[in-house]
């Protein structure tokens, strides 16, 4: 397991913490967040090439606070990889069991050639063993840098941006290939992303990292759909947040101060709330087309399309301003455009609240 108590890290005038965060064995874990929110600095503590202000670490079980880097045996893969130019990629990964086996100086003579095949077979790079990083594609470098990260045999493998420069098939190759070595090799880890995507495509466990804060811990599907609060909220892309006040007879009736009603699927247990809601789960129709018995109907006015990809973002005037994402091909057969009347509605399960700040 992977343990951080009270945790403080600080890097000038920026400080991280106090962290409290456990990561189980065997499992994959993602500490997301937006750039500078910290996240390389709790890395680097745990890594053990930047010290703890406050607080202990603990890897395996054993508090290793005060341990050198060298004695954590834990693995640390850069978003450059760090490989050395010029030894070829089988020295690199070799340069792993030297390193495994806690020696300081000297190369070991004769690194586990049957491990070495195995490492390159898992990762995809036996074609490379011969060639140098300088003549390997971004997503290759990473995976031999993996592959030297596992040599050593570690207890913990910790990620740091690792696929942040690697072009996007590359990136969904390396996704498949980090969850299936981890498992097989049944690695605790700790991946730092501020991808949404990539951390939800990884992780068991995603930790919200947010101006130096530990926002929330959960499952990905837990945290994407109750957020802590408006800043995890609206970085985890739920672009909908919107204030208002619970009905005093009704606490699944929420109003906003345009004097529209939601309605919601729990009581909401704050007289002043936000409320946030995906755009994904914003449903957008034809006027009066929209399913009679649908809850939560606003009018509309369309001010913004965005493409993006096989989605469009449609952004909307209304008593609610919302923004929704339809499918590009649902957006072409509802003819949508800039100035166009339309109907939103939202599922009362899909409407939720969180604290105001």
């Amino acid at each position: 397991m992977i343990g951080l108590r009270g945790v403080e890290v600080a890097a000038g005038a920026f400080s991280v913490g106090p962290l409290d965060l456990d990561v189980p064995a065997g499992e994959y874990a993602v500490l997301l967040g937006p750039s500078g929110a910290g996240k390389t600095l709790v890395l680097e503590a745990l890594a053990g090439v930047r010290r703890v202000r406050a607080g202990r670490l603990f890897v395996d079980g054993a508090d290793v606070t005060r341990l050198p880097a060298e004695r954590r045996r834990v693995g640390l893969v850069f978003q450059d990889g760090l490989l050395f130019p010029h030894l070829s990629v089988a020295a690199n990964v070799a340069y792993g069991f030297h390193r495994g086996n806690g020696e300081r100086t000297g190369w070991l003579r004769r690194p586990s050639a049957e491990r070495l095949a195995q490492l390159a077979e898992e990762v995809g790079i036996t074609h490379l063993l011969k060639r140098r990083p300088q003549t390997l594609s971004g997503g290759e470098r990473q995976r031999v840098a993996l592959a030297r990260a596992l040599a050593a045999r570690p207890r913990a493998l910790l990620l740091d941006e690792p696929l942040s420069a690697v072009d996007v098939e590359a990136r969904e190759e390396l996704q498949e290939v980090l969850r299936s070595v981890c498992r097989r090799e049944g690695l605790t880890v700790l991946h730092v992303t501020h991808d949404r995507a990539e951390a939800f495509a990884l992780a068991d466990t995603c930790a919200l990292l947010v101006d130096g804060t530990l926002r929330q811990t959960g499952r990905p599907q837990d945290v994407l759909r109750w957020p802590a609060d408006e800043a995890v909220a609206r970085f985890l892309g739920a672009r909908n947040v919107v204030r208002a006040v619970r009905d005093e007879s009704d606490a699944r009736l929420a109003h906003l101060a345009t004097g529209v009603a939601l309605r919601v699927a729990d009581p909401l247990p704050a007289a002043a709330v936000d409320l946030v809601v995906r755009p994904e789960d914003v449903e957008v129709w034809p006027v009066g087309a929209a399913p009679p018995g649908a809850a939560n109907r606003l009018r509309a006015t369309v001010v913004r399309l965005v493409l993006q990809g096989g989605h469009v973002l449609v952004g909307a005037e209304s008593p609610a301003p919302m923004e929704a994402l339809v499918t590009a091909r649902r957006a072409e057969d509802l003819g949508l455009r800039v100035g166009a009347a339309v109907e939103l509605t939202v599922a009362p399960a899909c409407v939720h609240s969180i604290p105001t700040t």
